[in-house]
């Protein structure tokens, strides 16, 4: 009886035709596997490399968002609009929105000076540390998301 391993390569001893048939079936199945894991492996580094780029955009998207509530309050102050104006001369409206306009500013800016790696590192001591509270604080955050989403 005749052994061939992945790679096709006889073992043991056998006819030329067993050998051949069993042999060309074993290389072709080890090089649709190494195929497949070559496209894995690419899709991963392409995954990754676009994920990379998130917390950039997040960090524009943000900044973009804080400046146009700071544009919005300073044009809207200018507006002879009855109801507008009534609204962003309120000094309580101004605050709330200027407020909201400098935690979007730090929140862009700690996502641009994050590191992602140590930030990863932080989740999984947390993880391992303390599993019941992050799981409560997981479970947490999808009951929030859900609600959100589902309106």
């Amino acid at each position: 009886m005749e052994i061939i391993d992945r790679e096709g390569f006889e073992n043991g001893t056998s006819s030329s035709a067993e050998s051949t048939g069993t042999g060309a079936e074993s290389t072709e199945i080890g090089g649709s596997s190494r195929g497949v894991a070559s496209r894995v492996k690419g899709l991963a580094s392409s995954a990754k490399h676009k994920a990379s780029g998130i917390p950039g955009m997040l960090a524009d998207g943000l900044q973009a968002g804080a400046d146009a509530l700071r544009q919005r309050r300073t044009s809207a102050g200018t507006e002879v609009a009855g109801s507008s104006v009534a609204i962003t001369s309120d000094p309580t409206i101004a605050a709330v929105t200027d407020t909201l306009a400098s935690g979007m500013q730090s929140s862009a800016d700690w996502l641009r000076d994050a590191d992602i790696d140590k930030l990863k590192e932080g989740v999984e001591k947390q993880v391992k540390e303390h599993p019941a509270r992050t799981l409560l604080v997981a479970l947490g955050a999808g009951y929030l998301i859900g609600k959100a989403l589902r309106r």
